[in-house]
């Protein structure tokens, strides 16, 4: 994120006293038990490291309340603390506390200054969030905006008089789109406001505190502080500067003792102060921290998919080569360092047929629409949820999205996973860089081994099928040429019958029925007996079935490869290709020779398939979960629980997580659906 800008900066000099001032009270900070949220900023802006395990800790506060403040202002706080801190505030055990803080009534109740904090929270998050908020940034803008009194002050919450915090903090908000015609008379009216409220002490309100935040304010929009003086008296820096005591703390008032909020505004104000000196911009910018970016890739040569896997997010053309690199398959980039793109991969170049033909990428970021290197203004990136496709090409398009099409038993068109033994159709629709929502006629669309080829609407119709979830494979290769559609495969879910068709459904626990009917509704677990009508909530799972009905939700499906590793999982085993995709994608790991794909999975296993299945990382304190039952299990063990606990995805129960009980159906199918929730799209890890 660029530094805002604040409009022209004046010429400030932050001398040598004042960095020890600085340094002296941030030692002081350093040793406050517990440490001040409002200080973590300024550490973060002065390069400073904060206390061991702030962060842990910080995130155990949000884990805690799932995001969910009572008061808007200790949200805000938590969250600029946090992300002063390294922490990502849109993903933590995925609470996206942006959306919370868009819904939070407090900004119609707090104030002026909690909905400015608000305001410059926004500009340190992001907004992808599939979550309705009641606000956006520039809303909250025009609402602070309208909050500002005649005389050109903010006032607090209730009151009617103007308040020297409430003004500074609002104007500290404003810096960030200072200079604009939308802003600059509601800043020099509270500007002026101020410097008519100031004493002759040069402070203001007769606290140390105030005249520091008015001095990060005056910062933020380029004003030394040191030029804020009534006629012939101290300034506002002066009167700052005076309030420092021996010890490195500073007294809110003349004559008083060391006052931790006086120090940390101080500190603050020093710091805010140093920035501007330096011209390295705004105390409260660029402190939005992004956890590691889960994507997908896909490499499609002009006769089949040549790889396809797991990668983290960056720029998309060097995020393809280091993928390529790890799967030791060969290519080449031309020698444009402005624009890189791939002359070669494993022996397949640009033009090849004829002289025509070449490397292309593309990334479908968001679940929307498909990004062209040619569309946009700047080098492609691949971000968290998206997929890089690394494809052959000659006028080749590429798929936009398939719809399920199927008739209920009333005969109503519906537009959701199909139900099971119902005849449906798949409408395709493909792009290219210029149009989208195109008809895909002519593709060829393979399921369960029948290809049938679309027509000229792009749609394709089937037979009613069992209950699951089933690879849809989509091409249109052309001979002696690139494909004319780029390979693509989605899932297509077929939903089980609801769960009062059960003939059990009555054993099913109360706190699993909404999960299980949820996992029923998208056909990730099926009926068990030969008629489909037991579901069987509590019986056992093995480790080879948990382990089908995970790739399932990740939308991963089986090849034809059975090479694993392990001794006891041979060919032609109907688990096989199963165990296969999950030692490639790293789920399992083969080191210890056998699976035992028929044991029960205790819920501990459990708890590592689904980590290493969808990336979870521990965010909190190991402390944080109270589980009275993991302490004597390996690390790994005890971080992937700690991690599923986290996410909501595994909780236990009475303080125990039971590690070593069996996993039985209920209990898987609420991990799913879940593990769905914190993971938009499901598809985390590819085809």
């Amino acid at each position: 994120m660029a530094e805002p800008s604040a409009g022209p900066k004046a010429t400030v000099h932050f001398t040598a006293e004042m960095q020890q001032l600085l340094d002296k009270a941030e030692r002081v900070l350093l040793v406050e038990q517990p440490f001040p949220d409002e200080a973590a900023v300024g550490f973060f802006k002065n390069g400073r490291s904060l206390p061991k395990g702030y962060l842990e800790r910080t995130a155990d506060r949000i884990l805690e309340q799932r995001g969910k403040f009572a008061k808007a202002s200790d949200l805000i706080q938590t969250a600029l603390a946090y992300s002063a801190a390294g922490g990502n505030i849109n993903n933590t055990a995925g609470i996206d506390l942006y959306p919370l803080l868009m819904n939070h009534a407090g900004l119609d109740s707090e104030g002026a200054a909690v909905v400015a904090a608000a305001y410059i929270t926004t500009n340190n998050s992001t907004f992808n969030t599939y979550e309705r908020t009641n606000r956006y940034p520039d809303m909250i803008l025009y609402q602070v905006l309208g909050m500002q009194l005649a005389d050109g002050s903010w006032s607090m919450a209730g009151r009617s008089n103007g308040d020297p915090v409430s003004t500074a903090r609002v104007l500290t908000a404003l810096a960030s789109v200072a200079g604009t015609e939308l802003t600059e008379e509601p800043v020099e009216k509270a500007v002026q406001w101020l410097r008519d409220k100031q004493q002759p002490d040069g402070g203001l309100d007769g606290k140390t505190e105030t005249t520091a935040k008015v001095i990060i304010a005056l910062s933020s929009l380029g004003m030394d502080a040191a030029d804020f003086a009534q006629a012939g008296g101290p300034s506002l820096l002066d009167h700052l500067l005076s309030a420092q005591l021996p010890g490195g703390g500073f007294a809110q008032m003349a004559g008083g003792s060391s006052d931790l909020s006086a120090t940390v505004n101080s500190y603050l104000a020093l710091t805010s102060y140093k920035l501007l000196a330096e011209q390295a911009g705004l105390l409260y910018s660029g402190l939005h921290h992004t956890g590691p970016e889960r994507a997908v890739i896909q490499i499609e040569g002009p006769g089949g998919t040549l790889a396809g896997g797991r990668i983290t997010g960056g720029d998309a053309v060097k995020t393809a080569a280091a993928f390529l690199q790890s799967k030791g398959l060969a290519y080449k980039l031309n020698a444009d360092a402005a624009k890189p793109a791939f002359t070669a991969i494993e022996g397949i170049q640009n033009g090849r047929y004829n002289g025509r033909g070449e490397w292309k990428i593309a990334v479908y970021s968001g679940g929307s629409a498909w990004l062209f290197p040619e569309n946009i203004s700047s080098r492609l990136t691949v971000g968290d949820g998206d997929q890089l496709l690394v494809y052959y090409a000659d006028d080749t398009e590429l798929l936009d999205r398939i719809t399920v099409e199927w008739k209920d038993q009333y005969g109503q068109q519906s537009g959701s996973y199909a139900t099971a033994n119902t005849p449906f159709s798949l409408r395709i629709t493909r792009s290219n860089s210029q149009l989208g929502g195109l008809p895909a006629f002519g593709v060829t669309v393979t399921l369960q081994g029948t290809s049938v080829v679309a027509d000229s609407a792009g749609k394709v119709s089937f037979a009613g099928m069992k209950p699951g979830v089933y690879p849809v494979q989509i091409t249109k290769y052309r001979k002696d040429g690139a494909p004319a559609l780029a390979k693509r495969t989605f899932a297509l879910h077929i939903a089980s019958p609801e769960l009062a068709r059960f003939i059990d459904a009555g054993k099913v626990a109360a706190w699993a029925r909404g999960d299980i009917a949820m996992a029923l509704s998208s056909g990730y677990i099926q009926g068990v007996s030969a008629g489909g009508n037991v579901l069987a909530p509590k019986q056992k799972l093995t480790r080879a079935e948990f382990l089908t009905l995970l790739l399932r939700l990740l939308h991963v499906f089986p090849d034809g490869k059975t090479v694993t590793g392990f001794t006891d999982v041979p060919a032609g085993k109907w688990y096989s290709g199963t165990v296969t995709k999950a030692v490639e994608l790293g789920i399992v790991s083969p080191a210890s020779g056998k699976f035992e794909p028929d044991r029960g999975i205790t819920r501990e296993e459990a708890a590592v398939m689904v980590v290493q299945a969808a990336q979870l990382t521990t965010y909190g304190s190991p402390e944080r979960m109270g589980l009275a039952d993991v302490a004597g299990l390996t690390p790994a063990s005890r971080q992937a629980i700690q991690a599923v606990n986290e996410y909501g995805v595994m909780t236990g129960s009475g303080g125990r997580f039971e590690p070593k009980q069996v996993l039985v159906r209920e209990q898987a199918a609420a991990i799913l659906v879940r593990l769905q929730k914190v993971s938009p799209g499901g598809n985390m890890s590819g085809l």
